[in-house]
This record gives structure tokens, C-alpha cells and sequence, in this order.
């Protein structure tokens, strides 16, 4: 069983619990395609496993066939690339001659740095209603194991999902101490100041958020909070020119219905934050002019 530190590769078995034939494959090109192509096709049961595994890819490559489904419509192996990120994921029977979707497991191959499995594998694990790694018929997949990967045990197998699941968590939680860090400073030197007042306290409030989500295993809510913290330092940076003489104008609203006060437009200072604000479609409301009121 390989390390965790092993900075090349990791191999993974889940168990799949549920399946349906929500996809097919392109007969022409072997690519993975939605149920709704139209051109000659052959149906695939995914399962659960690999749709979680796919939607938390970032921008992969449309996922292939190394060896596509046949009358045993979840028996296969496909393979995508997602940036650093090779996957090998294969749908194997393991209990019950394949007859019900509990006697299958996949086998997850990732090839790429640590911190990127580690990642996929938080996201994974959150998005499944219960841990991968728990098997509902434990002495055949130990059996199954036996036969086909020898070096391997469910032991080491929960060991190595868990050892990944921290790794990444331990990321994010770094993340969210050096963002503190870094606030700590601006907070301190504009905190005499009126004006910040609502500012200072949307940076508390998503510090709180951010550990929060982070307990949950909420790493795109992680990332929402930081990106808020982000936007609020940036506003609140003495060396952005931006002088706190009046009470705040405006407020936007987060997903949380936490107010956070500002008096102007905020550039997060890099892409990714501009794009988690986006995407949560802030609505700005005017308070000098009695918004909300009816005219």
C-alpha cells in the first residue's frame, strides 16, 4: 500500500450504493456522453462514485473509455485528465454476480500532486451521504482484494481516504489562518475609524463562516468566505487610497443574510475572488435614499 506522501499517485476503492443510467457512450469515439445523445450510443451506469468524482473535476477533459461498458452495462474503465490531475476509474462486480448496484466498488486511480488528490477526495467524501470506504459486504471485498490487489486491505483502504480527507482539510484551514493573520494588521489600524465598523464585523462574521464550513467539509464554502474576507481587507487596506470620512452607503447581502457595509464597488485582488462573487449574484440596495420603501 503506497504512502500518502507519495507525491506521484494514490489508489482508492469506494463502494457504489446507488446506480442508474444517467449516461452513455459514444459508440463512434468511446467518449462519455449525457443520456440525451442522440448518436449511436450504449448505456452506462455510472453510480454514485463517479458522478461525485467527475462533478468536482475542474474543467476536465470529456472522460473516455479505456474499456467500455458491454452487456455488463457497469463493468468499465474510463480515464480524464483534469489540469495536473490524470484519473483512472474503473467499476468492478464484487459481490452477488453483479446483480444489485451494492455488489460493485470502484476503483479510483489519481495521478497528480498531493494537495490536488487530497482536494478531490475531501469533495468526494463530502458529497456522498455516507463514507466511501465502508463496504456493505465486507468479506467479499476483502476477498475481491485479495485477488486483484494483493498489497491492499479495507483497512488500509479507510486509512489512506481518512490520511487524504485531513491533508486537504489541514490546507484549508491553513488558508483561513493566514487570511486571519493578514487581517489581524488592517483590522487593528482602522478599527477607530466609524466607518469600518460594519466592515470589521462582515470579516468576523465569515472567519466564523469559513471555520464553520470547514467543519462540515464544505470546501466551496470555505472558499465563499474567504473570498468575502478577501474583498472586505481589500476595501479596508489603508494603502488603497480609500478614506472612511462618511457612515457606509451601501450594503450587499450574503448568502448567509449577514449585512456587510461598504461605500463603493469592491476589486478582490485576484480572479478567483472575483469570480466566487460573482457567481453569488450580490444584490446592492441603496440606503441613502430609503431603499426599501415604496416611492
Amino acid at each position: 500500500m503506497e504512502d500518502i506522501l507519495n507525491p506521484d499517485s494514490c489508489v482508492l476503492v469506494a463502494q457504489v450504493r446507488r446506480a442508474e443510467a444517467s449516461h452513455r457512450m459514444d459508440s463512434g469515439t468511446q467518449l462519455l456522453r449525457s443520456r440525451h445523445f442522440q448518436g449511436p450510443s450504449s448505456v452506462v451506469y455510472l453510480g454514485e462514485v463517479a458522478q461525485a468524482l467527475l462533478a468536482h473535476l475542474a474543467h476536465p477533459e470529456t472522460p473516455s473509455f479505456s474499456e467500455p461498458p458491454g452487456y455488463n452495462e457497469q463493468r468499465w474503465t474510463l480515464e480524464t485528465q483534469s489540469s495536473e490531475l490524470n484519473v483512472e476509474l474503473q467499476s468492478r462486480p464484487y459481490w452477488g454476480f453483479g446483480l444489485f448496484n451494492s455488489g460493485y466498488l470502484n476503483i479510483l486511480t489519481l495521478t497528480g500532486p498531493l494537495a490536488v488528490r487530497a482536494r478531490l477526495v475531501l469533495d468526494i467524501h463530502s458529497s456522498l451521504g455516507q463514507p466511501p470506504w465502508e463496504m456493505a459486504h465486507s468479506g467479499s471485498a476483502e476477498r475481491f482484494l485479495r485477488r486483484h490487489h494483493p498489497s491492499m486491505t479495507l483497512k488500509e483502504n479507510e486509512r489512506l481516504w481518512k490520511s487524504l480527507r485531513d491533508v486537504a482539510r489541514a490546507d484549508l484551514n491553513e488558508v483561513i489562518e493566514r487570511m486571519v493573520l493578514r487581517g489581524e494588521a488592517i483590522l487593528a489600524s482602522v478599527e477607530e475609524n466609524e466607518g469600518a465598523k460594519g466592515w470589521i464585523e462582515a470579516f468576523n462574521e465569515d472567519t466564523h463562516m469559513a471555520k464553520q464550513a470547514l467543519s462540515e467539509d464544505n470546501a466551496p464554502g470555505v472558499e465563499r468566505a474567504l473570498a468575502r474576507m478577501e474583498a472586505t481587507l481589500i476595501h479596508l487596506d489603508p494603502r488603497a487610497e480609500r478614506a472612511f470620512v462618511h457612515a457606509p452607503e451601501q450594503r450587499f447581502a450574503t448568502e448567509e443574510g449577514t449585512s456587510i457595509l461598504h461605500d463603493g464597488p469592491v476589486k478582490p485582488a485576484n480572479q478567483e475572488a472575483a469570480a466566487l462573487l460573482e457567481e453569488e449574484d450580490i444584490p446592492f440596495v441603496d440606503l441613502s435614499s430609503g431603499a426599501g420603501e415604496e416611492e
